[in-house]
């Protein structure tokens, strides 16, 4: 009896601690405005709905109904009118960060003392759960769950028995396109599955998800198997909406006549003479807008007015550099820009300081970004143009199906209250897009003036998912008071558009 007393405590206590291991399976809802209930059965109060397709974690099942959670919240539903995934235990208890400046805890209550950060996708190892807290080996601190995301490394498998002896009917999603000469078609989504068939460059097939970069596709002789992500392309997507229409094409302006300095403390002159009297000096690289030329002389604007400048200490050209004004001589003519203000509707973004909402602010910049980009005969796209809310999958999908040479979504940043920072830094996934990140990091900062945070690796969804030029560009913090301010005036939304244009300008100039 008293062995029985030891037991029954730490049976408890494994049971409380790890209540996932006992339920790993998922609901699968078979029917539109399914009635979510307080309890398990038809008498109960409905809290809700859910829909079609959509799919759940079960938390436990009583009398034919499921507990199912939804939003970090508990309900019931009708088993019946769903279908239940059977699915392994996660073996991982690997966990990535969904936000910045996640803070860490040294204990699992919001009251209690922070003493570290996670950086949004950041991956730590679970050692401990009590109930909506996570004990993590960095730091040896505290998360909560609702801020994480349970990592699992394993490539798509094929179905299991059980499943296979009632398949569904799986709808194609769209069309891929073999970019490759020749391209195997596996038994999985990953290189260990077994090469089922081969298919050749300029073939296309349809493809019925589409899982870490790998596509299941159907073969012309019924069978299914997975490609790799990276040597095809879509050609095609079902069920999306139509991307942004394209506008009509606008003249570029003329390029002006620049002189750029070859030196250090070049000398600016009041006349076309080293005997004249020095006004102003210049740094190497700068560039100046030229009114004439007299004799080997060059008369340039300089600070509203003008100055003189030798010949044979300048570089005459059409440079794309800034002129006295923070523009750029230069022209977009033939290229098209798609712009993406962050977040919109239902979902705000950071919240500043004195309240100001982030989808406001990108949205301002973007309206701001396509007049500059306009005025240098860029053709502009918006993923949104008014304050609604744009799923990430469509947004990328809008670059994917475009003809955008460059994709650019602007966000404002934001850090706890505790943790001071500001600037500006610009992220690329794609290696092939760092030299592009670099140029309008660089003139963002000249335009601004705000410090500058760098260029940075960064695994967001709309860049990550993207096969044109993409960047995330990180415009300010409205964590901060004094940049809040900054950030609020129409002139700073026009001077970091013209610096992103600038950007582009150079890019495209080399």
């Amino acid at each position: 009896m008293s062995t029985i007393r030891h037991v029954l405590p730490v049976l408890f206590v494994l049971i409380f601690l790890f209540p996932a291991l006992t339920y790993a399976d998922k609901a699968v809802i078979q029917v539109d405005n399914l009635n979510v209930r307080t309890g398990p059965g038809l008498n109960y109060e409905r809290t809700g709905q859910v829909n079609k397709a959509e799919t759940f974690d079960i938390i436990k099942e009583k009398d034919n109904w499921l507990q199912i959670s939804i939003n970090g919240k508990q309900g019931w539903v009708a088993k019946w009118l769903t279908k239940v995934n059977k699915s392994e235990a996660v073996q991982s208890n690997k966990y990535q960060s969904k936000v910045d400046y996640l803070r860490i805890r040294s204990s699992p209550s919001f009251d209690s003392q922070v003493y570290g950060h996670l950086m949004r996708d950041q991956v730590v190892q679970s050692t401990k759960q009590e109930g909506e807290w996570l004990k993590i080996d960095h730091k040896n601190g505290w998360v909560h769950a609702d801020y994480v995301t349970a990592t699992k490394d394993q490539a798509p498998s094929e179905p299991k028995e059980e499943e296979k002896k009632e398949p569904e009917p799986q709808k194609s999603i769209g069309k891929i396109k073999v970019r490759t000469n020749v391209l195997n078609v596996r038994s999985a989504g990953n290189t260990k599955g077994d090469i089922v068939s081969k298919i050749r460059n300029g073939d296309m097939a349809e493809y019925i998800s589409n899982v870490n970069d790998w596509y299941q596709i159907k073969l012309q002789n019924g069978q299914k198997g997975w490609v790799a992500g990276w040597l095809v392309d879509e050609v095609n997507t079902v069920s999306m909406p139509d991307p942004p229409k394209e506008p009509p094409k606008k003249p570029a302006p003329e390029n002006k006549q620049v002189v750029e300095l070859k030196y250090n403390h070049t000398n600016l002159r009041k006349g076309p003479s080293t005997t004249n009297q020095v006004v102003g000096s210049g740094q190497q690289g700068e560039t100046f807008p030229v009114i004439e030329k007299q004799g080997e002389w060059y008369k340039i604007q300089y600070k509203g007015g003008a100055a003189f400048v030798a010949g044979w200490i300048v570089k005459e050209s059409t440079s794309t550099k800034p002129d006295q004004q923070g523009t750029i001589n230069g022209s977009l003519k033939g290229k098209t820009i798609l712009i993406d203000a962050g977040h919109g509707g239902r979902d705000s973004g950071a919240i500043g300081r004195s309240g100001s909402y982030e989808k406001t602010h990108t949205l301002q910049t973007a309206q701001s970004l396509k007049k500059a980009l306009e005025n240098k005969g860029a053709k502009v796209l918006m993923a949104r143009d008014v304050d609604e809310y744009v799923s990430l999958s469509i947004r990328s999908y809008y670059s994917n199906s475009s003809s955008a040479d460059v994709f650019l979504s602007l966000h404002y940043n934001s850090a706890p209250k505790h943790v001071s920072a500001s600037g500006i830094n610009t992220y690329y996934y794609h290696n092939r897009d760092k030299p592009l990140a670099s140029v309008i990091q660089k003139n963002m900062i000249n335009a601004t003036g705000l410090k500058n945070r760098g260029v940075q690796y960064g695994n967001f969804h709309v860049i990550r998912e993207n096969k044109k030029p993409a960047l995330l560009l990180e415009l300010g913090f409205l964590s901060d008071i004094t940049e809040e301010q900054t950030i609020q005036k129409t002139g700073y939304k026009t001077k970091v558009s013209q610096g992103i244009t600038n950007g582009l300008l150079e890019y495209f100039s080399k």
